[in-house]
């Protein structure tokens, strides 16, 4: 009977023994091949790529077609902006009638005198009838030293354009962000699932075996409800990954705009990125890329055509002006006047106000360069403090990956002295929880790096 017991452990373990060195890829190919289930997906199911999965959320996603709007909202501003070179054109057209008379009395000699006669030679009153007037006044103006204020106008703005633009840019970056957080999460999730896949099947098998050792009473039954009860544990975990799974597609579909129950499969991601070798190009491509300074920047241009805006208030409006003048239902006047000069207005002084502004606008000079190089300064640490998490969490991985090598090792050493009956059953059960625990940690370890790797992409900026 003991025998009997041992033999049939012994085969369980090498079971299980089989399906652990099974499911363990080599460390290199870990990162850049967790997807292992694409390999068993059907054949219609959509391979969706990394790439693919940005491209497709770029250009559903509602938020970024929202930023979108506001480039165009600001081009508009621009080409409004431009027509103020131009020259500008009015009509006035009055139309009135009189409710009551109007009554004007010049005195003798109100206009003067014609030789020794005054105008008038007397007392004079005159009276309107009430009746419908109009008047017409048609203007044109060319504006000419406010062509210097027009020009810096459209400068500010098309700076603004450029802000709107980078909001745009920064609104990509954040949804390309997601994306990978998503996409990496899914090949974790994945390679946790295949993991349990295997577990099961292994378990499924030893209580096969474990049953018919009750029925040939090779194996007592609370010996079986154990195994039972592990293989529910597993099959548990494994419910709990593919509703996890399933949430994660959903999240990222929404991500991409489409709809949530569209299914598809993962591709591997390369493994290594080029700015892992250097910190130094790490961190020029994050002071290139992140849209944090590139913002800054363009704030601080904003501040400088501000003030040269300010400081163009200090030039004389001068602008040719052509009038044209017709009271044509007043009798007794010209039927139209025609004019075209030069039209000059200059505020002379105005006890410092335009000093005080121009004070103001030289104040936001300062601070948005000094905004832009604190975050400048903010970005590198930034990154620098990424680049070293990604490097720990790679080299943990191999230190995981190693541990649960050596586990493995260890683990095939005592199944075979235990079927050589030279270890006992505790030792090999010590063993098989090591191994549990060793897998465990590596499977945090890869979590680890792909939150890393996801954190230090968003760091640099990388579109």
């Amino acid at each position: 009977m003991r025998r009997c017991v041992w033999t049939s452990l012994t085969i369980a373990l090498c079971f299980v023994s089989a399906s652990v060195r099974g499911q363990e890829p080599t460390h290199q190919a870990k990162p850049a091949d967790t997807s292992t289930a694409t390999s068993v997906a059907p054949a219609e199911l959509e391979v969706l790529t990394l790439q693919q999965a940005i491209a497709i959320a770029l250009t559903n996603n509602r938020q970024v077609k929202i930023f979108d709007q506001n480039v165009l909202i600001s081009n508009d501003e621009i080409l409004a902006a431009r027509t103020q070179r131009y020259p500008h054109f009015s009509v006035d057209v009055t139309g009135s009638g009189l409710l009551t008379p109007v009554t004007i009395k010049f005195p003798k000699g109100a206009f003067g005198f014609d030789g020794a006669n005054p105008l008038p030679s007397g007392p004079t009153t005159v009276t309107t009838d009430p009746k419908f007037s109009a008047l017409s006044m048609v203007q044109a103006y060319q504006p000419l030293t406010q062509l210097w204020s027009a020009h810096l106008n459209l400068g500010l703005l098309d700076v603004g354009k450029k802000l709107s633009q980078e909001q745009l840019r920064q609104q990509k970056q954040q949804i390309t962000d997601s994306v990978k957080e998503s996409y990496y999460q899914l090949l974790q999730s994945e390679s946790a699932l295949d993991a349990t896949n295997e577990n099961v099947k292994a378990l499924q098998e030893v209580d096969r075996t474990t049953s018919e050792y009750v029925k040939e009473k090779a194996a007592l039954p609370y010996q079986s409800a154990g195994v039972k009860v592990q293989l529910a544990q597993a099959q548990l975990q494994q419910v709990a990954l593919q509703d996890t799974i399933q949430t994660q597609k959903e999240n990222l579909n929404n991500l991409m705009g489409r709809d949530l129950a569209t299914d598809f499969a993962l591709s591997p991601v390369p493994e290594t990125l080029p700015e892992e070798g250097s910190i130094e190009l790490a961190r020029q491509n994050a002071l290139n890329g992140r849209s944090e300074i590139r913002q800054a920047r363009f704030k601080v241009d904003q501040a400088t055509y501000s003030k040269r805006l300010q400081k163009a208030q200090y030039i004389p409006e001068v602008g040719i002006r052509y009038l044209f003048f017709s009271p044509f239902t007043v009798e007794g006047l010209p039927r139209y006047f025609n004019s075209l000069g030069v039209q000059l207005k200059w505020d002379i002084y105005d006890w410092g106000y335009k000093k005080h502004l121009m004070d103001e606008k030289q104040r936001q000079i300062d601070q948005s360069q000094l905004s832009l190089t604190e975050t400048s300064s903010q970005v590198v640490l930034d990154v620098s403090n990424r680049f070293r998490k990604l490097r720990e969490a790679r080299a943990s991985l191999n230190v995981a990956q190693l541990a649960q090598e050596a586990e493995k090792e260890k683990l095939d050493v005592v199944i075979e002295q235990y079927k050589q009956k030279t270890t006992l059953l505790s030792n090999l059960q010590t063993e098989q929880a090591n191994m549990a625990q060793a897998a465990a940690q590596y499977q945090q370890a890869l979590a680890n790096f792909w939150t890393a790797r996801a954190d230090f992409e968003k760091a640099m900026g990388t579109d």
